[in-house]
């Protein structure tokens, strides 16, 4: 683990005010950099995976940490760099969209509702850790609504499962126990598709790096 740098790649926030103590632990180990997603809301998924493309191109080997969002462009990343990218951690993430698309701008278009409902930060992303809401409304105000907007599309219309069929290197998968926002289903299509991932199950909310972050980089670093 300490051998390679460790990239992490944020949620849907895209910010790294949250992941500041997860970081610290993973630098314990070696280097680590939390790379924050630009605020643009015209790049893809494609487009996203080429703006980190020249960190990875100056590393020999690396250890990407995708959360959420991150996910997709963690596997991109990957599966175009195979020599160097030789570990992926996917956390509370997926390969094709989360959610059916009638039910889509929910409870996700909660986000946009400045600041966010306590109630909605609570049930979906921090569970009992009421400490760290304003730290999420903070972060979630680091990109623009319209770039927000943007990303949610890209969510409902996300399709990586070939690019994650061909991946060579070790895959693992957080899996926190009570998230309300990622369905069993994608973890079990990740499986489907790559039956070598390595599955950790972490008793938390969406948020799990954030809430779990001891316990979470424990699993990772076995």
């Amino acid at each position: 683990m300490a051998d390679a740098p460790i990239l992490i790649l944020p949620g849907l926030d895209g910010s790294d005010l949250m992941l500041g103590q997860f970081r610290q632990l993973c630098a314990n180990d070696g280097n680590a950099t939390v790379e924050t997603l630009p605020d643009d809301d015209t790049m893809g998924y494609p487009e996203l995976a080429v703006h980190f493309s020249p960190v990875i191109r100056d590393l020999s080997k690396c250890h990407i940490i995708a959360e959420s969002f991150s996910g997709p462009i963690g596997i991109l990343l990957a599966a175009r760099y195979p020599e160097i990218v030789n570990r992926l951690t996917l956390v509370a993430s997926f390969a094709t969209s989360p959610v059916p698309r009638i039910a889509s701008i929910l409870p996700w278009s909660m986000i946009f509702q400045l600041p966010m409902p306590s109630s909605v930060a609570k049930h979906f992303f921090v569970g009992r850790c009421k400490s760290l809401i304003p730290v999420l409304r903070s972060a979630v105000r680091q990109s623009a609504p319209a770039t927000l907007r943007h990303r949610l599309r890209l969510v409902q219309n996300v399709d990586v499962t070939e690019e994650l069929s061909g991946l060579n290197c070790h895959l693992s998968y957080i899996r926190p126990t009570s998230d309300r926002l990622i369905p069993q289903r994608c973890l079990d299509q990740i499986l489907d598709v790559y039956p070598a991932t390595i599955v950790h199950e972490i008793d938390g909310p969406h948020l799990i790096l954030e809430t779990q972050p001891e316990n979470s980089w424990r699993q990772i670093a076995e």
